[in-house]
């Protein structure tokens, strides 16, 4: 696995250095990738992963799609956009923010990496107080964009800095502060107002903004964000029941409804309150809808000619093996150590990241781009 990853992360940095797509290594280089036992967070890997949004944060978002069926039109790129938008690269907003997260997360840990200049020059280039303010200038004139799923991923970037030992995160902490204040302050407003939670597998889904919020609100210490997040939660979803797994999942989905909701759950309920709604909510591991975490996700053949949609769907499908990898192992860690779904999940979740390691190059850059976010939230979690 190691050579394997030199070999990927080598094409990516020169991708990162020349602005262009990340090379894509030979399909055995790929597949020698993959791990049954799924080793632990260590700096080469970490390294490996900070190459993918290296590679991107700087490459400007792709044009908005359109057929110019009826109508044509005409766009052109703001002139200022380096100095007035701090989150511009990675294909869209919200994954620039979290590859900015990514980046600052392998910083923090591996603070004395090889890498880590590269990462200091880019997040000094990103976060700054001018940056930002254009941020908070667009959200002035927006204020629904990236509504939950950005806001929830600024707000964990801010937690990490704000968790941060390293002297240069002061200022950036300092630069983003106002618009995670301004997500925080604004986010238990929206789930006020939201009569019903989205139990969908992209971005919208409600759970995976709540989980990250909340770990940003017990980083920073914001004990009101965190008792309306908490409180808000259980209204939401502590009545539920016979979660549908085997419907999972959806042809684009990058998480799982059921497990973002059990994994939420699993921070916001007292253990034996967890453990009570888990068994009402979660099919046993012995059962057929339990089989479907289990099953291999179905990628299309890697020889047909796939349009821009059907290669972003595909990417979502790899990054499900993660997010789904994730979940079944914080959902483990809550659960008591001599509760037989313990072993069962971890088992599944690491057979699931041995998967999404198998198959990160098979979406290209669509996939590239935000992949290794998902891969380290499940490092982190499993370590």
């Amino acid at each position: 696995m190691r050579a394997a990853l030199r070999i990927a992360g080598v094409g990516i940095l020169i991708g990162a250095a020349a602005c262009v797509p990340p090379v894509e290594p030979a399909r055995e280089d790929a597949s020698a990738a993959s791990s049954a036992s799924v080793q632990g967070l260590d700096e080469e890997t970490a390294t490996y992963l900070a190459t993918l949004p290296l590679a991107c944060l700087d490459r400007p978002h792709s044009v908005p799609g359109g057929t110019g069926y009826l109508f044509d039109r005409s766009l052109a790129l703001r002139m200022d956009y380096e100095d007035t938008r701090a989150f511009y690269g990675c294909f869209d907003w919200h994954s620039a923010v979290n590859s900015t997260w990514t980046l600052a997360e392998i910083l923090e840990r591996f603070p004395d990496a090889r890498i880590a200049p590269l990462i200091v020059e880019k997040l000094e280039q990103h976060l700054r107080t001018e940056t930002i303010a254009g941020e908070l200038a667009y959200f002035d004139d927006n204020p629904r964009f990236e509504r939950p799923y950005g806001w929830a991923w600024l707000l964990a970037l801010q937690g990490t800095l704000r968790r941060s030992t390293l002297p240069a995160a002061a200022a950036w902490v300092e630069a983003t502060a106002p618009l995670a204040d301004r997500f925080a302050g604004d986010l238990v407003p929206y789930l006020e107002a939201l009569d019903y939670p989205e139990r969908v597998g992209t971005h919208r889904n409600t759970a995976f903004a709540l989980d990250l919020a909340l770990e940003y609100a017990r980083d920073v210490g914001d004990i009101d964000l965190e008792a309306g997040i908490r409180a808000r939660s259980i209204d939401l979803y502590g009545e539920d029941t016979d979660c549908p797994l085997h419907f999972e999942p959806s042809a684009s989905d990058f998480l799982s409804p059921c497990l973002e909701e059990a994994k939420l759950m699993s921070v916001v309920l007292e253990p034996d309150a967890f453990v009570a709604w888990l068994d009402g909510f979660m099919p046993p591991p012995d059962s057929p809808a339990f089989g479907t975490l289990e099953a291999e996700i179905l990628l299309a053949d890697g020889e047909a000619e796939l349009d821009t949609g059907q290669i972003g769907a595909k990417s979502h499908l790899i990054g499900l093996a993660f997010t789904r990898a994730e979940g079944l192992e914080r959902i483990a860690a809550a659960l008591p150590a001599d509760d037989t779904r313990v072993a069962i999940y971890r088992e599944v979740a690491a057979t699931q990241a041995a998967r999404g390691l198998d198959a990160m190059f098979e979406a290209d850059y669509l996939g590239s781009h935000w992949l290794a976010t998902f891969a380290l939230r499940y490092f982190i979690h499993r370590s």
